[in-house]
């Protein structure tokens, strides 16, 4: 694997943990989702159950023995993270964050006016590097699988007179 790649999936696994730790610190995105569907399950819970992914997620990509599950769980919250960045409940470009006196339930008027699409476009980022990242992995345990095989089958090949 090259210096490159390497720091590719440092850089991969040390961003979904630290966006991970954020969803306990400040979760706008979430309450935003709640505000638009209604549905007062997204903020605290559904927030932090997608930090704990997002971190162990992170941690996973890290090392190798456990990069194919990271790989595959960034994969799968960062499809989730577009599906509702695509939906009405969020959108491409959301508000940038909360008003210094918002409080739940939460109202047009706590979200700021100023709009971001930052967001959508680092899911799209980070899910597309996941992607890659679960393909290799998939494909380098096939390579050695299949090598195994072959070498396991190799010694069963002898011919006994």
């Amino acid at each position: 694997m090259s210096l490159f790649n390497r720091i590719l999936i440092s850089a991969l696994g040390l961003f979904l943990m630290s966006s991970g730790i954020t969803k306990f610190t400040s979760g706008h995105v979430f309450q935003y989702i709640e505000f638009q569907s209604g549905l007062d399950l997204f903020y605290p819970y559904v927030n932090h159950l997608t930090g704990v992914g997002e971190i162990l997620a992170g941690a996973f990509v890290l090392f190798r023995p456990t990069r194919l599950v990271g790989a595959a769980l960034a994969t799968g919250l960062m499809a989730g993270a577009i599906g509702f960045h695509l939906s009405p409940w969020l959108g491409v470009s959301m508000p940038s964050g909360l008003t210094a006196d918002a409080m739940a339930p939460w109202t047009a008027a706590d979200f700021t006016a100023t709009t971001t699409s930052l967001t959508f476009f680092l899911a799209i980022l980070t899910g597309s590097r996941s992607a890659k990242i679960l393909r290799d992995e998939v494909r380098i345990r096939r390579a050695r699988s299949l090598a195994a095989h072959r070498i396991a089958s190799a010694g069963h090949n002898h011919v006994v007179a």
